[in-house]
């Protein structure tokens, strides 16, 4: 029995539908069942109807949707966490140290991320594909790794960090080693690129000598600043993560 295909052309577009990619509907009929495939151009967002969706996870992979909704809403969750516990951070310090200090809150801050411009602006990131994306996701917990180690580790830092600010890193260095490992595992492909522009261009965190000098102004300056970057960067992540699910999980 011959096997029929046909394309299915749709109605018009209205005039503000006229800039997007025609939507196409494949008909393939069988025997025994038949195979609806419908694509919906939006932009860099694919849904599919079937066993495996190359467009909604990381543009290079041909991933199940189903096995890519689990991994993005855990990967979402930790980044909430994440996002949570080093806002909880932050605002310790500055309830604690703004009243005595309170110098350093109105001055410019440079984070060692800086460099990267990792995007900030929902509007621009809305615009990249799933993997840059997750690129992004992953390059950000590389270059956090030592700082949020060393504030979870060293003991030096008990005169300066309360026990909320300590275990709350000590909690963040955690998620962070997850979500870094269930991106490495799941998305591997994306792992080379992102360790080749690093090595390109080194980025090292080099802060650690001035969050133990004497002098206790340029310490609390120095956290304040690293605590700061924390905050916005691990924004920047939770916002990533939660387009993604939102685009693969409908988790809006």
């Amino acid at each position: 029995m011959h096997k029929s295909r046909r394309a299915v052309k749709l109605p018009r577009r209205k005039s503000s539908q006229e800039n997007q990619a025609p939507t196409l509907i494949i008909v393939k009929d069988f025997n025994t069942r038949s195979c609806l495939l419908l694509l919906l151009v939006i932009p860099h967002l694919l849904l599919c109807q079937g066993n495996v969706c190359p467009s909604c996870g990381p543009d290079v992979f041909g991933v199940p949707l189903k096995f890519l909704r689990k991994t993005f809403s855990r990967v979402s969750r930790l980044s909430h966490d994440m996002h949570n516990l080093s806002t909880i951070m932050f605002n310790e310090f500055v309830e604690k140290h703004s009243q005595s200090k309170p110098d350093y809150i109105n001055a410019t801050y440079d984070c060692h991320t800086n460099s990267v411009h990792a995007p900030e602006e929902r509007e621009k990131v809305q615009q990249m594909n799933n993997e840059d994306l997750t690129k992004w996701i992953l390059m950000l917990q590389y270059l956090w790794r030592d700082a949020l180690y060393d504030l979870a580790h060293d003991l030096w830092f008990g005169k300066d960090l309360s026990d909320t600010i300590l275990s709350s890193a000590r909690e963040n260095f955690k998620k962070l080693r997850k979500l870094q490992t269930i991106l490495e595992r799941r998305f591997s492909q994306v792992v080379d690129p992102v360790r080749s522009k690093l090595i390109e261009n080194p980025i090292f965190w080099s802060g650690y000598g001035s969050l133990v000098v004497s002098d206790e102004d340029a310490r609390h300056s120095a956290f304040y600043t690293l605590l700061k970057c924390l905050s916005r960067d691990s924004r920047k992540v939770d916002m990533y993560s939660k387009i993604l699910a939102c685009r693969i999980s409908d988790e809006c």
